[in-house]
C-alpha cells in the first residue's frame, strides 16, 4: 500500500474529486499527490498521470494490475518515487526546523525533483492543444455560457497567433505576451477594456490547467504584471417608484413583454442572480412555519452548497397566481430577457427611465463617453443590484442582504450596489450608532 503514515505526516494518492470520476467514469482525470502534516497543513501535487475511476484501486491508492491498464507497474513505480521524494523534502525540512508551510515544502520537493512533473504523454504540446483539452475535460462539468465564453478565448488566441505569425506554447505565456496580447485585443478587436480583462482572466485558467497537469512548470502569469484589466462601468438600479411602476404597468396587449417582467420582478423580490431566478421550479418551493419559501443552490455559489431560502412575497404569489396558474414564470433565455427588459421600461410611464446617462468606458484603448436612457441600461442583472441596493436604502442590516445576494464580504457588496457617498452616510446615520 502506497501510504505511509509518520509522526507528521502522511502522503495520499487520490483524484481531486472521487463523485467527480465517479460520474464520467468513461474520462481520464488527473491522479494528485495529497501531503498533510503538523497540524492542519496540507498541501495537493499533480503527479501528471491519469486514471480513468474504474482503473484505480481505492484501497492500495495505484493503478490496477489489469490488461486495460497500459504501463501500470511504471506508474505505480512512479507514484512510488513521488512519494519518496516528498517524504524526503519533508525530512529535510524537518531537520531544519518545525516551522514551514506548504509553498516552502513545494519547492523543497521541486528541488528534489529537478523541477520536473512526470507526464502522461511524451508529445510535445503547444498551448492551443492543451486548451483544447482542457475543454473537452469541462464539457459536462460547467454551464454553456462558461464553456462558450472558454471557446472564444481559445479563438481569440488562435488569431493571435495568425496575426503574429507564432504558434505560442505555455512557456510564452508571460508579461511580454500579456502587453502583446492586451494590445491586440485593443487595437484589432477594438475591445472593450473589461472584455479584455475577461479573456485575460480565462488564459490564467488555461495556464493555471496547465500547471496542474504537469504540461508546464511556469508560474510567471501569476505575477503583478499579468493582470486582469478591468474598470468600473455604469450600472444602474431601479428604485422602488420604478418598480411599483413596472409591477403595476398593464401588458396585456404584449404577452411576451408580461413574461419577461414577471421573470425580472421574481428576481427582484428575491435578490438573486439571474442564473437561478431564471429557474424557479414548483419542487424549488417549500413552507417552514406557514411561510413560503423559493429553496434555492445558488448556481454559482453550488460548490458551496449553499442552501438559500427566499421568502415568496405577496407580490410574487399574485404574479404566480393571476398569470401563470400559480407556478413560476417560465424560463425566458438571457439573451432574449435582456431585450425584452428593456422594452418593458420604455413602455412603463415614469420619467425617471427616460433620463439620459452618462456612460464612460474604454474600448480599443480610447475612452469613449456616450449618453444612453436609462430604460436602455436595464439588464437581467438589475433586478438582484435593485433588491440590493433598495433593501440597503430602507434599512435592512448588509449582513442580512448578502444572506440573499450571496455576496461574501461587505467589500464586495458596497462595490456591488449603486449608492452615493451621501446616501451611505445617512444610511449610517440613522442606524442607531449615534446619538440624533
Amino acid at each position: 500500500m502506497i501510504t505511509v503514515n509518520r509522526v507528521k505526516g502522511t502522503t495520499r494518492f487520490a483524484f481531486k474529486s472521487n463523485k467527480t470520476a465517479e460520474t464520467n467514469k468513461s474520462k481520464l482525470f488527473t491522479i494528485y499527490l495529497f501531503f498533510t502534516y503538523g497540524v492542519g497543513s496540507k498541501l495537493k501535487i499533480s503527479t501528471g498521470l491519469k486514471a480513468k475511476y474504474t482503473d484505480w484501486d481505492f484501497k492500495k491508492q495505484c493503478f490496477k494490475n489489469k490488461a486495460t491498464v497500459e504501463d501500470f507497474d511504471q506508474h505505480n513505480a512512479t507514484l512510488n518515487a513521488l512519494e519518496q521524494k516528498i517524504n524526503e523534502a519533508y525530512n529535510h525540512l524537518n531537520e531544519e526546523g518545525t516551522n514551514f508551510s506548504p509553498a516552502l515544502l513545494k519547492a523543497k520537493f521541486d528541488k528534489l525533483n529537478n523541477n520536473h512533473i512526470t507526464k502522461v504523454t511524451k508529445e510535445r504540446l503547444v498551448f492551443a492543444d492543451i486548451i483544447s483539452r482542457f475543454l473537452d475535460y469541462k464539457k459536462g462539468m460547467i454551464s454553456a455560457v462558461t464553456l462558450r465564453s472558454y471557446n472564444q478565448a481559445l479563438r481569440l488566441i488562435q488569431k493571435f497567433e495568425k496575426h503574429h505569425n507564432t504558434t505560442l506554447e505555455c512557456e510564452d505565456i508571460d508579461a511580454v505576451f500579456h502587453k502583446a496580447f492586451v494590445n491586440y485585443l485593443e487595437e484589432i478587436e477594438d475591445f472593450k477594456l473589461n472584455t479584455i480583462g475577461k479573456h485575460i482572466k480565462t488564459v490564467k485558467t488555461f495556464m493555471n490547467y496547465a500547471l496542474n497537469e504537469g504540461y508546464t512548470t511556469n508560474q510567471r502569469f501569476k505575477s503583478s504584471e499579468f493582470k486582469v484589466i478591468k474598470e468600473n462601468t455604469t450600472q444602474i438600479y431601479l428604485d422602488e417608484n420604478e418598480i411599483k411602476a413596472m409591477h403595476d404597468f398593464d401588458f396585456s396587449k404584449y404577452p411576451d413583454l408580461a413574461h419577461a417582467r414577471d421573470l425580472f420582478l421574481m428576481g427582484y423580490y428575491t435578490g438573486q442572480r439571474v442564473s437561478d431566478y431564471n429557474s424557479y421550479k414548483q419542487e424549488d418551493i417549500v413552507e417552514q412555519n406557514g411561510v413560503q419559501f423559493f429553496r434555492i443552490v445558488q448556481k454559482k455559489n453550488r460548490k458551496r452548497g449553499k442552501i438559500i431560502l427566499c421568502p415568496i412575497t405577496k407580490e410574487m404569489q399574485k404574479i404566480m397566481n393571476s398569470r401563470h396558474d400559480g407556478l413560476p414564470p417560465t424560463k425566458i433565455h438571457d439573451k432574449d430577457l435582456n431585450l425584452l427588459i428593456k422594452q418593458v421600461g420604455q413602455h412603463i410611464q415614469v420619467d425617471s427611465l427616460n433620463q439620459l446617462i452618462k456612460c464612460t468606458y474604454t474600448k480599443g484603448g480610447k475612452e469613449e463617453i456616450v449618453f444612453i436612457k436609462k430604460y436602455n441600461l436595464i439588464g437581467s442583472h438589475t433586478a438582484r443590484r435593485s433588491f440590493a441596493t433598495n433593501m440597503y436604502k430602507k434599512g435592512m442590516p448588509v449582513y442580512d442582504i448578502m444572506l440573499f445576494t450571496g455576496h461574501t464580504t461587505e467589500k464586495e457588496f458596497y462595490k456591488y450596489i449603486r449608492i452615493k457617498d451621501e446616501e451611505r452616510a445617512s444610511h449610517v446615520a440613522t442606524s442607531g450608532y449615534f446619538n440624533i
